[in-house]
């Protein structure tokens, strides 16, 4: 095969790649959405968010309203915090959670669970495989 040909080769491979595979940031942190009932917040989109994080809808909100120190819960696909609450403060707490629970410190991707192992909690990474422990 000459160099010519295998150049063209190439080529039509490079063309077959799909738009973004390059891409690393596959994955986003992703951002609340609010609404405002009387004095209370509302995170019209909590679902989505906990989906998006794979995590405990639970754990999420209690690390929300320890964080903002208020009261709160779930009500259906809304996540309830009394008071009201910034858009900016809201999503700053979202990216600190993915960066304690959801993020692994090594490799800096999101393809991770929490396990449990006798008393103690750890991330666990899928992408690279590594276990680092986290106080929930």
């Amino acid at each position: 095969m000459s160099e010519e040909e295998y150049t063209k080769l190439l080529d039509r491979a490079f063309e077959k790649i799909p738009e973004g595979f390059h891409e690393t940031d596959r994955w986003k942190i992703p951002t609340a959405r609010l609404e405002f009932e009387g004095k209370n917040t509302l995170i019209v989109n909590f679902k989505e968010i906990i989906e998006n994080l794979k995590r405990d809808d639970k754990h999420f909100i209690k690390f929300i309203l320890q964080e903002v120190g208020t009261a709160g819960g779930i009500k259906g696909n809304k996540a309830i915090l009394k008071g009201k609450q910034k858009l900016s403060t809201i999503d700053r707490l979202i990216k600190n959670y993915c960066e304690k629970f959801v993020i692994c410190e090594t490799c800096l991707k999101p393809d991770t669970v929490i396990i449990k192992e006798g008393r103690s909690h750890l991330l666990v990474c899928h992408a690279c495989g590594t276990r680092h422990p986290v106080k929930l």
